[in-house]
């Protein structure tokens, strides 16, 4: 039971493990980094024969929990949370390192805003390329998580309150787009806030959305499982994930293919379920009709008109 009075309140750091002990070495001292006390660490190793504790051993720190049997990332995620004893809990992907001041800059979000269950932040990708926050992000997200609009908020950058978290265990085995089903049962449920700030490194270059064909599929589903939230909101809202969601489809598709008559026809989906920005929508069409080649072109044209738009 987390502590609710203390004057500093404990923030438990869940790091779910596998086979990934190059990487993990690097994430947990991350976290003893960390500028803010107090911190509890626990890392659940999800390899099912204790893969990681060579690595624990080295932290006297670290609270170490490992299952007999590989069960899934959400499994660890949700042994984890049930383990913590902090006030706020953090999951922290393996391959992923916190910045020194990111829990402490989150806890004072808390501090600041009354009423919020989560705070997220921005992040840092290879090649110093960083994404923060959209502005509109914030308050009641419930449908931006339906739209799967809400990068970069992730596992990796949200601080949950333990209350609000313990609501929604366990997590959902879902075999992919499992953290954009946690914002959606977070969003249900209370405030996101966040931080303005790149306070999270992510070793893997990926976005929320087009990491691989399961992912799509499981997008797919989200949408169909959660027919009855969708149907208390605007059709446009329904409208737009799917219409993200073919798009994604059709970026992997040509990626992995160079040229797909699957792409074409996930593109024109798209265009069908796109409620607004048709012009956009045909030219991606166009686009796609040229194979990788085109899509490419197209991704450094929007590339270079995003960046004149900032500056």
């Amino acid at each position: 039971m987390a502590d609710r009075e203390s004057e500093s309140p404990l923030v438990s750091v869940v790091i779910p493990t596998h086979y990934r002990n190059d990487v993990l070495v690097e994430t947990v001292r991350s976290v003893l980094a960390q500028s803010y006390s107090p911190i509890e660490t626990i890392v659940v190793d999800d390899s099912g024969e204790g893969h990681a504790a060579p690595v624990v051993e080295r932290f006297d720190e670290v609270d170490y929990v490992a299952f007999d049997e590989n069960r899934g990332a959400n499994a660890a995620r949700t042994a984890g949370a049930r383990r913590a004893r902090g006030r706020y809990v953090h999951f922290l992907d393996d391959d992923d390192r916190m910045f020194d001041s990111k829990v402490e800059r989150q806890v004072r979000r808390f501090e600041e805003v009354d009423g919020t269950g989560v705070v997220y932040t921005g992040l840092r990708k290879k090649g110093d390329q960083t994404d923060l926050p959209d502005p509109d992000v914030q308050g009641d997200v419930l449908e931006a998580a339906l739209t799967f609009d809400m990068w970069p908020c992730m596992t990796s950058t949200m601080l949950i309150d333990s209350d609000v978290l313990a609501a929604v265990l366990p997590l959902s085995d879902r075999a992919a787009a499992q953290d954009l089903e946690l914002m959606i049962q977070l969003a249900r449920r209370t405030a996101f806030e966040f931080v303005d700030a790149p306070l999270l490194y992510k070793r893997i270059d990926m976005d929320s959305l087009g990491s691989s064909m399961t992912a799509v599929d499981c997008r797919r589903q989200l949408v169909i499982d959660y027919a009855d939230l969708y149907a208390e909101h605007p059709p446009r809202i329904r409208k737009t994930a799917m219409a993200k969601n073919y798009e994604a489809e059709a970026a992997l598709l040509l990626r992995k293919r160079g040229w797909s008559t699957g792409a074409i026809g996930s593109l024109l989906r798209h265009c069908y379920y796109v409620p607004d920005q048709r012009l956009q929508s045909v030219v991606k069409v166009l686009a796609g009709c040229f194979g990788k080649p085109g899509w490419t072109a197209l991704d450094r044209v929007n590339r270079l008109i995003t960046a004149v738009t900032v500056l």
